[in-house]
């Protein structure tokens, strides 16, 4: 009895032994040339696209003669005690940016570091004043030091103009204030962003008088909560959900348009972007 016992014991430590051994060999394990860069997810994250949006506006800065912005990199790995350049490469067929419009002055992880960034300056040229729109799409690529991270953050587009900036990508409550206002396909509480412009945006804020919605104090009969007052052209949709207000503010859109497009019969509000481009701005009804 006693020898069957321990061969038992044997039996069960040899097993123990060889799963322990399978599942070390399973487990992955970092190597250095396995250092890899990526876009970080910040506030301009897409979710629906996979890119990192990042917005410059020179409405607020008119005279200046450039204006700079940084589209943020997070380091996959080890830092080094060395700058490490990243390399990248400017989609011709998206970007809609003239090459002397823009200058982009570093790209790298710096040493010690887990970030880094794309810098970038953009010109206030006579076209962008006039209102143009200026889109640069980057993808970033693989080095002999940095391999890349995972394919849902390797893309970012920067957009400049003379133009309201529009709401940070992860504004959900934003954008469905937005879509509450603007008639589209979607549904009126969606929080998609394919069917904005910068042009009925702008028609939403002439329209109501909307620019200080960052400021609490400036609405003392609504819900005092900061995170609600974020952004400052649109309202946050839990401000306007519960009294229904966004219909009213939408039946005062649509007596915004429609005397506009009345005065203006030869050029009247359209969508200059997204998937309505080219279409007349409506409001929605209820």
């Amino acid at each position: 009895m006693r020898k069957i016992v321990i061969k038992s014991i044997l039996a069960f430590c040899c097993f123990s032994l060889c799963f322990t051994s399978c599942g070390k060999e399973e487990i992955p394990y970092f190597d250095s040339q396995y250092n890899a860069v990526r876009f970080n997810a910040t506030n301009e994250y897409d979710r629906e696209t996979h890119t990192l949006k990042g917005n410059y506006s020179f409405l607020e800065n008119p005279f200046d003669e450039y204006g700079e912005y940084e589209l943020p990199l997070i380091l996959v790995g080890n830092v080094s005690s060395e700058d490490r350049i990243v390399n990248y490469e400017i989609n011709k067929e998206e970007t809609t940016a003239p090459q002397n419009s823009y200058e982009i002055t570093a790209a790298l992880i710096p040493a010690n570091s887990l970030k880094g960034t794309i810098k970038i300056k953009v010109f206030n040229t006579e076209e962008i004043q006039n209102g143009a729109s200026y889109q640069l799409y980057i993808r970033l690529k693989e080095s002999s030091t940095l391999g890349l991270g995972p394919e849902e953050y390797i893309t970012a587009t920067l957009n400049w103009n003379n133009n309201i900036i529009a709401p940070p990508a992860t504004g959900r409550y934003l954008w469905m204030t937005y879509n509450s206002l603007i008639k589209s396909s979607l549904a009126p509480t969606s929080s998609s962003s394919k069917v904005y412009s910068s042009s009925a945006l702008k028609a939403i804020v002439t329209a109501l008088d909307w620019d200080d919605w960052d400021d609490m104090t400036a609405h003392p009969d609504l819900v005092q909560r900061p995170t609600y007052f974020t952004y400052k052209y649109l309202a946050d949709y839990r401000l306007l959900m519960l009294d229904k207000s966004y219909e009213a503010y939408a039946a005062k859109l649509a007596d915004y348009l429609e005397k506009y497009q009345k005065e203006h019969p030869d050029a009247p509000l359209v969508h200059n972007e997204g998937s309505l481009k080219g279409q007349m701005i409506e409001a929605r009804t209820y």
